[in-house]
């Protein structure tokens, strides 16, 4: 039995914790560095919330069944290019950012968030006074700001990657989703 024991081969000892913790950041960091956006990225992030804007103003306005019509095909146009782009972002570099997915394409952040809000506002008052130029500009500005915001968000990506690489949860997302289309279904059914 004591021969058996000499002879078996000893287990190798792991390697020292904190050159494993440093290896995994270093490792973070060439992935973080090796990332690239999709070609077209930020401009087709502006287009459609500018059209998801404009689009949302004038069906709210419109209070028709037409403009429901419009409502849903703003949000189905900004969703196509949040898909497309989210698909060539995984394309390009072989994985998935929740925080792109979160922050930059549905606007998760506190900026893009009340940019958005902003826009829409003064979109849909000027979409109600029938100030359709109005509209057309506070779209292109919502639009603009909220790509702004997403190309600021992935530049302070690039300086910390551990800070913004989480996103908000798809559980979070799905509930707000949810809460979205009950409050939209309220606002139809009462008008």
């Amino acid at each position: 039995m004591l021969s058996n024991m000499e002879s078996m081969p000893l287990a190798q000892q792991p390697e020292d914790p904190s050159s494993v913790l440093a290896a995994a950041g270093r490792a973070r960091d060439r992935l973080a560095d090796g990332l690239r956006l999709p070609r077209g990225l930020f401009p087709a992030v502006a287009l459609a919330v500018a059209v998801q804007v404009g689009a949302g103003a004038y069906g709210v306005a419109a209070q028709t069944t037409a403009g429901l019509a419009v409502v849903l095909a703003g949000a189905a146009v900004f969703l196509g290019v949040a898909a497309l782009v989210l698909v060539q972002f995984r394309r390009v570099n072989g994985v998935r950012l929740d925080g792109l997915a979160s922050t930059i394409v549905l606007g998760t952040g506190t900026m893009s968030t009340l940019v958005y809000m902003g826009t829409f506002a003064a979109a849909t008052w000027a979409a109600f006074e029938s100030r359709w130029w109005l509209v057309v500009i506070a779209a292109v500005v919502g639009g603009a700001a909220y790509s702004l915001n997403a190309f600021l968000w992935w530049r302070a990506y690039r300086l910390n990657p551990v800070e913004r690489a989480g996103g908000v949860s798809s559980r979070t997302l799905a509930l707000l989703a949810l809460a979205a289309c009950v409050g939209f279904a309220v606002l139809m059914v009462g008008s």
